[in-house]
């Protein structure tokens, strides 16, 4: 059997250019295939990576492109073929690879190429770095620099960072978790760190346990990024070096990082089949990125109460704020859950002005159906149960198969936990656009919604508005249209997405005025509009419609039944209050 092993150098770093050289030992037949991943796992998008490569060769041999990702080299009988190729590494993303003069990140799919038909196989890793860089990987130190993984998709599931980080080593459970950090922080890093144990420790308490012998926490502070990337015992996390002061800024910090961290078991091991072994070529379609990513969602903030690092009331004011913002897009009528799910590949990740009309996000929603379903399985079990549950019994089911399951075990589970079916659950919610009605679930656990007027400055806002239903974005000084609700004033108007607008009832508006102009508006009065459409004038009439401009909130009930209280108390952590 073939024995590969890989070594990256990076002789120029301000090129931005890694060099890969890929070693095949114990070769039989006439040719071998090189291949290099089209996506990532975590991230549902066709990224085609192959674009970054350049300079392939193999010692002299004959090489010819057979795919748009795939290099086939004859071999000429030699049982020995080493490949080398170079990478252009400038993507400050999580999903890729990026070098310069201070560090190197290495998202694997983006960089090595696997041998078709070995991807099973053990391999080897060294990395040969400028003098003075550290290495941090979650990949299993085999010498100085070496590293290895028991297959391909281990190498790939174990991002690597390589600079001159700062790291901050801390323990849960008797296990040792890195913090490492490339890029400035305005929070200090035992402060931080103090706050991922606390982390680690509700979400190991959950599932009874850590699953890994150690884990990495890699932190790149960008101005203006938000993300993660989930992996078997590390996780890279992006976020702008200014956010870490402000309490609700770093709380969203500390969310991003509960969320990357519980996929440690709701996706790197709680998994439908089609998600490991992976498919690197093409599309990988699962109609359950609702309950793998969704879930997630709704577990994350969770996690920092059950965590006491934030107040329930925080929680449940953040939870009111994204539901608002849900209920406002049209596309939930459109789009199931499992849908969205399934057409992640062409909708989620690539999404246009069209979008919020016709689709949804399966993280957005699956959050509301997580809580929903824990709500559910709580009232009917008598509180004795919850989704925590569902989740365990996921991840035991995984354990035991040693494989991903079908994806039918989602509902058999929480059927067999909440003690009876949920076939409306799944075809009203999951498989099909009934409106959700997230009060009702609230309510069993004693809370409701209740609307105010909107405060500026201090002072109420009328409760409704004019309101036309289109979304602006200035380039410049040019105001221009992003999206048109369906259904809206705009729309019926003749509005289109990317018209610019040049004035509203005779006077030119800018981004400023604009905000103005429609806040004076009354609900029914018309309007005349003009814009440029490509090169052309247009005259625009439209007729505002009223809009209930209002905050939403959480609140407790005025009364609630003894169950009602015992269900708030087990899910926030603190009793039940009535509402003053």
């Amino acid at each position: 059997m073939p024995i590969v092993a890989y070594s990256v150098s990076m002789p120029q770093p301000t090129s931005h250019l890694l060099q890969v050289t890929v070693d095949i030992r114990g070769i039989a037949g006439t040719s071998v295939e090189l291949v290099l991943p089209v996506w990532t796992p975590g991230s549902y998008k066709i990224r085609d990576y192959a674009r970054h490569v350049q300079d392939f060769s193999a010692g002299g041999l004959p090489v010819s492109k057979v795919a748009k990702n795939r290099w086939r080299i004859r071999t000429g009988g030699r049982d020995r073929v080493a490949a080398t190729y170079r990478v252009y590494a400038f993507d400050q993303d999580r999903r890729g690879a990026h070098l310069d003069e201070e560090h190197v990140y290495l998202n694997g799919a983006a960089a090595f190429m696997y041998l078709e038909g070995h991807k099973e196989r053990p391999v080897t890793l060294e990395l040969r770095t400028p003098r003075g860089w550290r290495i941090a990987t979650g990949l299993r130190p085999a010498g100085p620099h070496r590293y290895a993984a028991s297959d391909y998709d281990e190498l790939v599931d174990c991002p690597i960072e390589a600079g001159t980080f700062k790291v901050k080593a801390f323990r849960v459970r008797g296990v040792e978790h890195r913090l490492v950090l490339h890029g400035p922080v305005n929070r200090p890093l035992d402060r931080i760190t103090r706050d991922l144990s606390r982390i680690v420790s509700v979400e190991a308490e959950m599932f009874g346990g850590l699953p890994y012998s150690a884990y990495t926490f890699v932190l790149h502070t960008v101005p203006g990024t938000y993300g993660g990337l989930e992996h078997r015992n590390s996780c890279s996390l992006m976020y702008s070096p200014f956010g870490f002061r402000k309490r609700e800024e770093y709380e969203n910090f500390l969310e991003l990082a509960a969320h990357e961290f519980f996929h440690l078991w709701n996706v790197k091991r709680i998994r439908p089949a089609m998600l490991g072994p992976f498919d690197y070529e093409r599309e990988v379609h699962t109609t359950v990125l609702w309950a793998l990513e969704g879930l997630t969602s709704y577990y994350d903030g969770l996690f920092l109460t059950r965590a006491k690092l934030t107040a329930p009331k925080r929680y449940l004011r953040k939870l009111a704020r994204r539901w608002q913002a849900f209920v406002e897009k049209p596309g939930r009528r459109h789009q199931t859950l499992s849908e969205s799910s399934f057409d992640a590949w062409i909708k989620y990740y690539q999404p246009d002005e069209h979008s919020p009309n016709a689709t949804i996000s399966y993280y957005e929603k699956g959050e509301f159906i997580g809580l929903c379903l824990d709500m559910e399985i709580r009232r009917r079990t008598n509180n004795h149960r919850s989704l925590d549950d569902v989740l365990r019994k996921l991840y035991d089911a995984c354990r035991e198969a040693g494989s991903g399951l079908p994806e039918s075990e989602w509902r058999r589970a929480a059927e067999d936990v909440a003690g009876g079916s949920l076939a409306s659950f799944w075809r009203d919610y999951i498989d099909g656009t009934r409106e959700l009605d997230l009060e009702h679930f609230l309510r069993m656990a004693g809370l409701r919604f209740r609307g105010e007027p909107k405060k500026d400055n201090g002072e109420k806002k009328p409760p409704r508005k004019a309101w036309i239903g289109a979304m602006i974005q200035t380039s410049g000084n040019r105001l221009t249209v992003s999206t048109v609700r369906a259904g809206s004033p705009a729309e019926r108007a003749g509005l289109c997405a990317r018209d610019e607008i040049l004035s509203l009832a005779g006077s030119r508006v800018d981004k400023e005025t604009w905000e103005k102009r429609l806040e004076d508006l009354r609900p029914g009065q018309a309007i005349t509009l003009e814009v440029f459409r490509g090169n052309f004038l247009k005259r625009l009439r439209i007729v505002t419609r009223a809009w209930d401009d209002l905050t939403l909130s959480i609140v407790p009930l005025s009364k609630a039944t003894a169950l009602q209280k015992a269900i708030y108390r087990t899910w926030m952590g603190e009793p039940w209050r009535a509402a003053k």
